[in-house]
């Protein structure tokens, strides 16, 4: 009986799929002179197609980042890029705010750059850009941003706090945008 029991256990161990999970290959955050920096490299578990498609589906980045209140196409300029507006809860520790951003968002064949319109937004400047390339049925994502706001972030806050909240932040959007395009 105990051989059984054994044998049925090692064949479902081996006839089980195995499931990964996003691996994070690099991530960096910083904050320098009142700039915020971000770069996370990591390995999703899900077609490059299909992470694409998530990325592009900026409506529905309030269910990819729960910082994201609101997110919406709002327009598109004469060259066809889309008009991007996100509403933002960051917090850092004690300090939370509000951030309403624009940006300019074009999408080719294998990355999307945005950029933040100040005029209309709470920046200053900012941009992103977010890279992606089938690795053997996985997707390496690159994506690397820089933003400065347009309003008072306390300094005890941005030295202490701001680089571990947007470290947990892009994580989690990248978890869930794994989730996502894996469900498609």
């Amino acid at each position: 009986m105990r051989s059984l029991c054994a044998t049925l256990l090692v064949a479902f161990v081996l006839g089980a799929p195995t499931t990964r999970a996003m691996e994070v290959v690099a991530l960096e955050t910083r904050v320098a002179d009142g700039a915020y920096h971000v770069m996370v490299e990591a390995l999703l578990d899900a077609p490059a197609g299909r992470v694409a498609q998530v990325l592009t589906e900026y409506a529905s980045y309030a269910s990819l980042d729960p910082r994201v209140r609101v997110s919406e196409v709002i327009g598109s300029t004469a060259a066809g890029e889309q008009l991007v507006r996100t509403s933002i809860r960051a917090c850092a520790a004690f300090f939370c705010r509000h951030v309403n951003r624009v940006e300019r968002v074009r999408v080719l064949r294998d990355h999307v750059e945005a950029e933040v319109l100040p005029e209309r937004s709470d920046m200053r400047s900012g941009w992103s850009r977010t890279d992606w390339s089938d690795e053997a049925g996985r997707t390496r994502i690159r994506y690397t941003a820089e933003f400065e706001p347009d309003f008072w972030v306390p300094s005890i806050v941005a030295r202490t706090y701001a680089a571990t909240a947007m470290r947990e932040s892009v994580v989690q959007l990248f978890r869930n945008v794994e989730d996502r395009a894996r469900a498609r």
